[in-house]
């Protein structure tokens, strides 16, 4: 996580320390979750996004992320999805954490940690993390189980550097 009162000698420094964005869904029901804290600057999925405008509505954008990389093949079984509007502000995703806590007291937890790539593989169902052209985050991951789940609660983490 950066710290952002820390003044470094060597101003290079400042501009490669990761910033965290933490993101944290609860989930209601098998395939159905709501934003811990609500918020609009996310589009959540678990099956094929509906449309290539519903991805332009939340990041502002025209074609940053493109619905094949959210079709059916690609949101496949135990498969997440997140795509964050962050209001273009990312020079760099280096990569994103994922898990789901559920069970007694959030005991039984699934994690996989994904390196960012260039560009979401199309009709793919593969875990990966991407910086969008206009400086938005998406990424894609598989929790074994999740799809089944009914309660608990799905973090996402991603590492980005900033402008």
């Amino acid at each position: 996580m950066s710290v952002s009162s820390l003044l470094y000698w060597n101003d290079q420094l400042g501009k490669v320390v990761p910033n965290r964005l933490r993101l944290q869904w609860t989930i209601t029901a098998a395939k159905t979750v709501s934003a811990a804290v609500a918020n609009s600057a996310s589009l959540v999925a678990f099956d094929a996004v509906a449309s290539q405008a519903a991805i332009d509505a939340v990041l502002g954008t025209t074609n940053e992320f493109l619905l094949a990389a959210f079709d059916a093949t690609a949101m496949g079984t135990d498969a997440f999805a997140a795509i964050v509007n962050i209001g273009g502000q990312a020079k760099k995703l280096v990569g994103c954490r994922a898990a789901f806590y559920t069970g007694a007291n959030g005991l039984t937890s699934v994690q996989a940690g994904i390196a960012s790539v260039t560009t979401l593989t199309a009709s793919s169902l593969t875990a990966q993390c991407a910086l969008g052209s206009s400086g938005n985050l998406a990424a894609r991951v598989i929790l074994t189980g999740v799809d089944a789940l009914t309660s608990g609660i799905i973090s996402l983490e991603l590492d980005w550097i900033s402008k």
